[in-house]
């Protein structure tokens, strides 16, 4: 969707200024981590921030863009964001997190790369995800993960349950296709476990579901905003469809 990382953008700016209080954009330095092929690192350029992105790979060419060249990868081994200590105001990602297997890792890499008062901020998809897994769009696969049986899998390529990217694959090749997906592309922490892992790197977590309820994009925050008991709808967003979490490097 064209529009998608417009809308991220949006938000995102909108996060910067009232949950951290930068309200400066062009003295505000984003890194986009997971960046993609750097759609919202140039949503960002265009809202004046100083932007950048990485990603485990180079999804973008050099020549696809004038932003390409804020664009870089991430070294594997050892694990480390290819940036300077200290360089950030703030770090955001939206919907990486439930495919990164290293969550302790990145949360190091990240607070690494942020100055001393900055923020990080997740946008991703809760363990408790319904009514589908949002990739492959199998019923539960979030639940089960990390083990989630082939049989069940099975089941609903058997069904004709197909991402986008699968409507010409047999069952089998489903099947094999999101065996392999769910052992390797995705990682489903319960909130309980960010709150554990964000304590151990930054000391401290928040998830600020009213704002999330107030300014997020889509049908479902649209939904929560025209319900009462804002506090148990942004507790039920968190857990069963999308979550905002936020850290804070110590000054």
């Amino acid at each position: 969707m064209e529009d998608e990382p417009n809308k991220a953008a949006a938000f995102i700016e909108a996060a910067i200024k009232q949950v951290s209080g930068f309200d400066s954009a062009p003295r505000t330095k984003v890194l986009d981590f997971g960046c993609g092929k750097g759609q919202m690192v140039g949503a960002l350029l265009q809202r004046g921030f100083d932007a950048y992105g990485c990603d485990v790979k180079a999804y973008w060419s050099d020549g696809e863009s004038a932003r390409a060249e804020r664009l870089k990868t991430i070294s594997q081994n050892p694990y480390s964001l290819p940036f300077d200590a200290g360089c950030f105001d703030v770090v955001v990602s939206t919907s990486v997190l439930e495919h990164a297997q290293n969550t302790e890792e990145l949360f190091r890499a990240i607070h690494n790369v942020l100055r001393p008062g900055g923020y990080s901020m997740h946008f991703y998809p809760g363990k408790w995800y319904l009514p589908y897994e949002p990739h492959i769009y199998v019923p539960l696969v979030n639940f089960f993960w990390p083990h989630c049986p082939r049989w069940w899998l099975g089941l609903w390529a058997l069904l004709g349950v197909r991402n986008e990217y699968q409507k010409n694959l047999s069952w089998k090749a489903v099947l094999e296709a999101n065996d392999q997906y769910c052992q390797r592309g995705l990682c489903y922490l319960s909130n309980s476990q960010y709150r554990k892992l964000s304590l151990k790197v930054f000391g401290n977590c928040s998830w600020p579901m009213r704002f999330y309820i107030d300014n997020g994009y889509g049908g479902f925050p649209r939904l929560l905003r025209k319900l009462p008991f804002k506090k148990l709808s942004g507790l039920l967003s968190r857990e069963f469809r999308m979550g905002f979490l936020v850290q804070k490097k110590s000054p």
